[in-house]
């Protein structure tokens, strides 16, 4: 597909995105507020509701990064989903080997 092409493609789903990423945003503001909570009173944060909120902040790396002419990889829409997030900090090993797997693509990417 041509830049031209693609460049018109990313207005539609501008729109589709910000109703996307704004739903999702009232709802983790939610989670941010019960989170505090929760933290606060057990003295440690909820595992589900960092992961969700993760993944909520990952999507919207992914589509800025799309809607900012970063990368023609369209987030939901054949590239970096939902399922696609930057590692979360709860199993620290796992984090830390997805960590070095995401910095060793991107030394090895050619720019």
């Amino acid at each position: 597909m041509g830049e031209r092409i693609e460049a018109l493609i990313r207005i539609p789903l501008a729109i589709l995105y910000a109703i996307i990423r704004d739903v999702l945003g009232i709802i983790v503001g939610l989670i941010v507020i019960v989170q505090f909570f929760y933290t606060l009173i057990l003295g440690r944060r909820h595992e589900g509701m960092a992961c969700f909120a993760n993944q909520f902040a990952s999507l919207s790396y992914h589509m800025s990064r799309y809607l900012y002419f970063a990368t023609n990889e369209k987030p939901l829409f054949g590239g970096p989903g939902w399922e696609n997030t930057i590692p979360c900090d709860f199993k620290r090993e796992d984090a830390r080997r997805k960590y070095e797997e995401i910095k060793d693509s991107f030394e090895n990417s050619e720019f």
